[in-house]
């Protein structure tokens, strides 16, 4: 199912004012990136059968990807600057946990076990969060383990007072210019980074993480906590005002997103990845092999 690539790209070229392909790629980039945009059209991989031959989750597992080390992770804040991709918030308790109830049959205590009914707000956030960047993140780092592939894992929980002021606490790309040494240098929107000392050490240690990955497949930073593979019990590095190696990231989390995709994959006919929540569709009853 679904809409054919090519058909796609017709209408966008004559949504950007374009007659051929020739005339697209004449075009600035940055001006058909924005009228792209404005015309409602999000990029995403296409499944060609030649560059991508199937989706990404059937890609490892399948043990297709790439042998090379990895190192994946997510913020705890990721959608307190992304919350247009939160689904309507229900009125009261009770219509939030009917949601969730007709949404994850017997897998609704574990959900609301993990985003509780006491604070909906924030419970759809989290959810949101792990399942479009925890469970993705996590399932990256624990599939490179099974191809007996260093993999490393992390959460970015760090905060300071400019973020905080406006509710974006670990907000989503925050760990940017910690990991790429420019925290003097974020644009004008950017919550600003304070020049405190402890920040500065966090920035250097971030930076040494990824530049030594980068240069030997290791994250190492002198001064700073070692960072086990994720296969040492589920390790991952916690980073907060500093980096320290922890286990077992949000128990459940994974299983619970692990399965749901699993089902509705086997099913076929579901969208799998965005309807998260109080919006989730009546989970399948399939017998697939689904942890």
């Amino acid at each position: 199912g679904g809409i054919p690539a090519e058909d796609t790209g017709v209408w966008l070229a004559g949504k950007v004012g374009a007659e051929t392909i020739g005339d697209m790629r004449a075009m600035d980039a940055q001006d058909i990136t924005n009228s792209s945009s404005k015309a409602g059209y999000f990029p995403f991989g296409t499944i060609d059968g030649h560059i991508l031959k199937r989706q990404l989750v059937e890609v490892f597992d399948r043990g297709e990807q790439a042998k090379v080390p990895i190192l994946a992770g997510f913020n705890s804040g990721e959608i307190r600057s992304l919350r247009f991709l939160l689904p309507p918030k229900p009125n009261n308790m009770e219509e939030y946990e009917a949601a969730i109830r007709t949404g994850y049959g017997e897998l609704a205590d574990l959900f609301l076990r993990l985003y509780p009914s006491d604070n909906i707000t924030e419970s759809m956030l989290a959810a949101t969060r792990d399942a479009i960047y925890g469970w993705t993140a996590e399932r990256l780092a624990l599939k490179q383990s099974q191809q007996g592939l260093p993999a490393y894992f992390y959460l970015w929980d760090h905060g300071y007072p400019e973020a905080s002021k406006w509710n974006l606490h670990a907000f989503h790309a925050s760990e940017i210019p910690y990991i790429f040494g420019t925290a003097k240098r974020t644009p004008p929107l950017w919550p600003k980074v304070p020049k405190h000392t402890s920040e500065i050490k966090l920035a250097k240690a971030m930076l040494s993480y990824w530049a030594s990955f980068a240069r030997t497949g290791i994250p190492s930073a002198e001064g700073s906590s070692p960072w086990p593979r994720y296969a040492e019990g589920r390790a991952y590095m916690y980073i907060a005002d500093k980096p320290y190696a922890a286990h077992n990231l949000l128990p459940g989390m994974y299983e619970l997103h692990e399965t749901v995709v699993c089902r509705r994959r086997a099913v076929g006919t579901i969208a799998w990845n965005w309807n998260v929540g109080v919006i989730a569709p009546p989970l399948p009853e399939t017998k697939a092999d689904c942890l």
